[in-house]
């Protein structure tokens, strides 16, 4: 009887696992990604400056185009060292990386070597992808 309930019990905790992973990869619910980057105080004014021209219009594009919900960028205040960080909303991430593929072809189109640019002053990176639970007023949808 012992094998059988140890046997048991790993079946549930895999069918656990493997179910929960397919509802995080299906699950419908809007997304905040956030891409935190670190940049010398002294170089936050070009990389400020490229973002305007460069990036920023093309988002705009993309947000009217509703590839995402909304995009924005926010720099240190006062807190950690992540001091210049953009974030995006989205529908999915399905949704999500169509855009992404989208903005980086229309980059390296209309600005090539733009994003290499930009990112030598980037002292270190990492992406967060969350799941929005709550927010107001809601996203238009698509």
């Amino acid at each position: 009887m012992k094998m059988f309930s140890k046997l048991f019990a790993i079946i549930l905790v895999a069918f656990l696992f493997v179910s929960e992973s397919n509802f995080a990869q299906s699950n419908d619910q809007p997304l905040l990604i956030v891409s935190f980057n670190m940049v010398p105080m002294s170089d936050m004014g070009k990389v400020n400056k490229m973002v305007d021209s460069v990036f920023t219009p093309i988002l705009k594009e993309l947000v009217d185009e509703k590839f995402i919900f909304s995009f924005g960028q926010f720099t240190h205040t006062w807190g950690d060292e992540w001091n210049l960080n953009f974030w995006y909303t989205a529908k999915d991430m399905t949704s999500f990386d169509k855009f992404w593929d989208e903005y980086v072809s229309r980059v390296n189109k209309r600005n090539p070597g733009s994003f290499a640019a930009t990112v030598k002053y980037f002292q270190a990176h990492k992406d967060n992808i969350y799941t929005i639970r709550g927010q107001y007023p809601p996203p238009l949808k698509n």
